[in-house]
This record gives C-alpha cells, structure tokens and sequence, in this order.
C-alpha cells in the first residue's frame, strides 16, 4: 500500500479507508516489459487503471501508420481517468510501456464506491482529471496555433534538451527529416546548439 500512497490520487486519502477497500475488493497487477501494450485504442475501461511502476507513453496512429505521441507519463499515476465513467469509455489512444511497468487494476464500481467513501480521493479525481483537460487544451494549441519551429523552441524551453529526433518526431508527429529540417534552421539562425549529444538552447 506505501507505493499506491506515493500517487497523486491517493496522497491525502485515509489510509484506514483504503486499506478497508483493498482487503473487500478484488484488484489485478500485472507486468509489462519496455514496448509492449497496456492497452489499445478501442478497449472498453471497464476498470481504472494506476501505473504502479515505471513510465508509458500514449499515441494515435491510422491506418497510413502515422503516429503522433500524446504524453509521456511516469507512475505511480492513474491512467486516462476521463475515460473511466463517461458515456463512450473507449480509449481514444494507446498506451505503450516505455520502461518496464506495473499495472494495478481496479473494478471501477469499487472505485466509485472509495470516491464515495474518501471526499480527499474524489477531490484528488476531480483535479487530474482538470489539470488532464488543460494539458490536452494546451498541446491542441500547439498543435494547430503554432509553426513546428515555435513547437520545438517551447519544447526545448520545456524539457531543457532534445536527446533523441526520432522521439521528439513522433511527439510532434512529423517525419524525421522535417524535424531535421527545423532543427538546423534553427541552429543557422543561432538559436540551438548540440552539447554532448543533445540539442540545447543556445544561452544568450
């Protein structure tokens, strides 16, 4: 139980309570090696998900085999919480192990009856599920609002390097040599610099 309390969702719950609700109800952990499916595009959420271990990445791709990298998430987290009781709770993406994982599944009934039972887990629930919506606002409008160059300079802003192109390509989902493209743009224009391998900001 020490881990599940490490998790956002579960950081300020009762503890009594959820010990209560993991001795009454049924769950499932299951392993996952680096790149294999947790879940596909399509599958029912008929149970909510936490990522006890290790890191995931979600993506869409169509049948052109294009793919486009949603997010990168690393546990303990739950995973695609808006999904669990709407109206369509099919996924809309894939969520890929990017690092070995631990998966634990919950019958989410039960889970609706601890969101019941713990107003600080509910409280939890409310805000992933809000701060989920204005990451997922922000990345549209940086999908659509923005030229890839402006896309990469925030990225950079962001996480600090680019160590990998052919990753960062499939977060922007754009072709390897597009990115290539902008990247020595950018570079000509004195805007990044490699050090050691990676793509920094140049320091002004």
């Amino acid at each position: 139980m020490s881990i599940l309390l490490k998790a956002p969702i579960f950081s300020s719950c009762n503890k009594e309570i959820l010990r209560c609700f993991l001795e009454g109800n049924r769950y499932r952990l299951r392993r996952k090696s680096a790149d294999l499916p947790i879940a596909h595009m399509g599958d029912e959420c008929s149970d909510v998900m936490i990522l006890i271990e290790g890191t995931v990445y979600t993506n869409m791709t169509n049948d052109a085999d294009k793919e486009v990298v949603i997010e990168t998430i690393k546990g303990p987290l739950i995973l695609a919480p808006a999904f669990v009781y709407g109206e369509d709770t099919r996924l809309p993406v894939n969520i890929i192990a990017k690092t070995e994982c631990v998966t634990l599944y919950i019958d989410k009934v039960a889970f609706l009856d601890l969101l019941n039972k713990d107003k600080n887990v509910m409280t939890a629930f409310i805000r992933i599920l809000s701060d989920r919506c204005c990451r997922l606002s922000r990345r549209v409008h940086e999908d659509n609002l923005r030229s890839l160059k402006e896309r990469v300079v925030e990225y950079l802003r962001i996480n600090g390097s680019i160590d990998n192109i052919q990753w960062v390509s499939r977060i922007f989902g754009v072709a390897r040599p597009s990115l290539s493209r902008v990247l020595s743009e950018l570079a000509d224009d004195g805007l990044i610099e490699r050090t050691s391998g990676s793509i920094v900001l140049k320091k002004v």
